[in-house]
């Protein structure tokens, strides 16, 4: 196996193993890839989701009010907690940015529940 390709692979394990939800995204908001928890909580499998925009995931029919991800040059923590249709669960948000020529290319979203008192 190339290293390249194993890295890639390594790296799918690992973020696969994480109970937090992962989704990355590109500068269009159209999703490449989420992880097996983010699959499960939305109830979906990596082909109902790879391609469409990820605000849709959340019941939504356009952008986030908070987001900024055409402006952001480091991570940003989302000012209003997300909520996954069909689930009272609400998860802060955290979008760290991935640049290439000065340009956003991709955005992982770090989604984690927020514990209720």
């Amino acid at each position: 196996m190339e290293e390249e390709g194993f890295a890639d692979v390594l790296l799918n394990m690992v973020l696969d193993e994480i109970d937090d939800l992962i989704i990355i995204h590109d500068s269009e908001h159209t999703i490449v890839w989420m992880n097996r928890a983010a699959l499960k909580v939305f109830n979906k499998s990596a082909d109902d989701v790879i391609g469409i925009k990820c605000y849709r995931l959340l019941g939504r029919t356009t952008c986030c009010v908070d987001c900024n991800v055409i402006t952001m040059q480091a991570p940003v923590h989302c000012s209003k907690p997300r909520v996954i249709p069909g689930s009272d669960t609400e998860y802060s948000c955290t979008s760290i940015p991935y640049f290439k020529g000065g340009k956003v290319q991709l955005v992982v979203q770090h989604l984690r529940s927020i514990e209720k008192p």
